[in-house]
């Protein structure tokens, strides 16, 4: 990764809400299936529209209009490493969350230029899948 990025041409995101939310889009509740006990969870979509900044510094600034991309993405989450528990009653949060090892398939276009993840091992840092309660949810079970 080049921390300057100079040399990046693509930056696909949704932009940011007037209400300054970044990069969030909501999804229809097929795209998502999760199977906690199981230690499964998978997120896909395909064919998604979305802007292409080209550069953060654009998606960022808006210095210049975006181009039209397409992603289409499947992420799997599987096998658990570990369980557990957290609360916060001072803050009104817990969360159960079960880690685990995660799988990505990707791919993007904009005009002629198109990208995609290759089959194959894949190097995950970190895969969880929790489900948490905040707020005026805290007091609810499940």
């Amino acid at each position: 990764m080049d921390p300057t990025f100079a040399t990046q041409i693509h930056d696909y995101d949704p932009g940011i809400t007037s209400s300054g939310l970044f990069w969030t889009i909501a999804f229809p509740d097929d795209s998502m299936e999760v199977e906690m006990e199981d230690a499964k969870a998978r997120f896909k979509s395909s064919n998604l529209t979305i802007a292409d900044y080209g550069t953060i510094i654009n998606g960022l600034f808006h210095i210049a209009p975006p181009a039209t991309g397409m992603v289409s993405f499947d992420i799997r989450w599987s096998g658990a490493t570990n369980r557990g528990t957290f609360t916060n009653s001072g803050q009104r949060f817990t969360m159960d969350f079960v880690q685990t090892g995660a799988h990505i398939s990707w791919q993007g276009k904009t005009g002629s230029d198109t990208f995609h993840t290759t089959e194959g091992t894949q190097r995950v840092g970190f895969a969880q899948i929790a489900r948490q309660r905040s707020g005026v949810f805290f007091d609810q079970e499940d």
